[in-house]
């Protein structure tokens, strides 16, 4: 990461490509604030900017696996923010790299691992996982969690749809 990049604020580095942005690279560990709003790290609306960015470098063709990038983003980082941060104890988010799919690992402080529960009609939370499950099985991805010595580590892999994966083979 050049100087330059890190003297600028993560929303001004938005409209780039992740590439061009400098925020990350794949294996970059970045600090989510709070919900609150108080605190160091990138807002949730910046993450789901990183989420839908880094899966459109993965997978440009299909806008589709860009919004199920952005929504899985969006629901796992709220669920360790809601349910996995204790404290001042910080959140983190990392985009590993990976051949022929896109991955968000997010790493919170409770050992406690995610459960799907019930949500009816009138009900405005406990959507989250269910959806999760939903996008990884549009795109026979999958949803793991490894309890650490830190927490927990919940990831979630979505494989490039297999048309796009022949383009890309085509155009290297």
């Amino acid at each position: 990461m050049t100087s330059a990049h890190r003297d600028q604020q993560p929303s001004s580095l938005l409209p780039l490509t992740v590439a061009e942005r400098g925020l990350y690279t794949p294996c970059t560990r970045l600090l989510v604030r709070p919900l609150s709003g108080d605190g160091k790290g990138l807002s949730l609306d910046e993450l789901r900017v990183c989420g839908r960015a880094s899966a459109e470098d993965v997978c440009p063709y299909v806008h589709e696996y860009g919004d199920a990038a952005e929504l899985v983003t969006s629901e796992l980082v709220t669920n360790a923010l809601t349910h996995g941060a204790r404290g001042d104890e910080p959140v983190y988010v990392e985009f590993p790299s990976s051949p022929w799919s896109w991955k968000i690992r997010v790493l919170d402080p409770s050992p406690e691992p995610p459960r799907e529960v019930v949500a009816y009609d009138d009900d405005t939370s406990g959507r989250g996982l269910f959806l999760v499950h939903f996008f990884a099985g549009q795109y026979d991805g999958h949803l793991d969690v490894e309890i650490t010595g830190a927490g927990k580590a919940v990831t979630c892999t979505l494989p490039i749809p297999a048309p796009n994966r022949v383009a890309d083979e085509v155009s290297a």
